[in-house]
């Protein structure tokens, strides 16, 4: 996955578990459980695809079975659905066609399950406009169509390292696209009870944002240029040395030094959370004192523009 994704994956998961702690309120919003239902359902597969980007042979297998384990308890509970409607309905030609349990998809082939698959969503959209007290709406659909693409694009993906990545990296655009679909509609009805249920909102609203989880582990990034060129600056020595209150928690003098490099700057993964003295030398351009303050939790850019002596 890309870092954006991983953003991304990981907002969605923070949703997950704040709806889940709040489950007395939004199983009364219109509409919410659908959305939600979809938002599961892709943040599983997100996780499969993104599994198949990094494993060998029997990872694929793995992350396959986990599909069609998923896929098949979709299956079963769609079949019951639509199998009660064929019976309440008197349609028995449709209940034979459709009535089957896990235990019936579990013997079937690969090959032949994506083909039941197919028909089980095939008879649901045929009776769509029926269906929906059953549980069974478009957007149910939609999930379960996603789901079967996703297991088909399993079954066709050439057994070679670069070819599984390949679909796999293609698969999770349109899995994250489906997810934020789903978020989309999910943020509509949360909005009905804004005045009514403020802290939950605002809960909500905070569990929505997307926050940079890497910047914990890449604390500053700092970069020095040539005032008049603008150019990089490669060797420039950067002391930080902390400044008030944090300069008695750090431990020891709690001073980091860093160079830049070739493009004229350098990271630091980690540093203490607090405010810095930092002291710029290079020879050949004048010395530097500036301050600058690291947050938990973000990046902090640094930019010095160097003058010659």
């Amino acid at each position: 996955m890309t870092t954006n994704q991983e953003i991304k994956l990981n907002m969605y998961l923070a949703v997950r578990n704040f709806v889940n702690a709040n489950e007395s309120i939004t199983k009364e919003l219109p509409n919410f459980q659908e959305y939600y239902t979809a938002l599961l359902n892709t943040i599983g597969q997100i996780q499969i695809f993104a599994e198949m980007q990094k494993v060998d042979k029997k990872g694929l297998a793995i992350a396959k079975n986990k599909l069609k384990e998923t896929l098949i308890t979709m299956a079963a509970d769609n079949s019951r659905k639509i199998s009660a409607f064929a019976k309440f309905t008197s349609d028995n030609k449709l209940l034979e066609e459709i009535n089957f349990s896990e235990t019936d998809f579990r013997r079937m082939t690969d090959v032949a399950l994506k083909d039941y698959l197919q028909i089980i969503y095939d008879k649901a959209e045929a009776n769509i406009g029926r269906l929906s007290e059953y549980g069974i709406t478009p957007e149910s659909q939609k999930t379960f169509m996603d789901t079967i693409n996703s297991y088909n694009d399993i079954l066709s993906t050439p057994r070679t390292g670069i070819a599984e990545k390949s679909k796999a990296t293609k698969r999770l655009v349109v899995l994250f696209d489906s997810a934020d679909a789903a978020i989309e509609n999910m943020d509509f009805a949360v909005g009905i009870v804004k005045l009514s249920q403020p802290d939950f909102y605002n809960g909500y609203e905070a569990s929505r944002k997307l926050v940079d989880t890497s910047a914990g582990n890449l604390a500053l990034k700092a970069t020095a240029t040539e005032l008049k060129s603008g150019k990089p600056v490669k060797g420039v020595l950067f002391t930080f040395k902390p400044d008030g209150a944090n300069a008695n928690v750090t431990g020891g003098n709690g001073e980091i030094t860093k160079r830049t490099a070739e493009k004229g700057s350098f990271y630091i993964k980690s540093m203490p959370a607090g405010t810095y003295k930092v002291i710029v030398k290079k020879p050949g351009y004048k010395e530097q004192e500036i301050s600058v303050s690291v947050v938990d939790g973000e990046r902090t850019e640094l930019k010095v523009e160097l003058e010659k002596v």
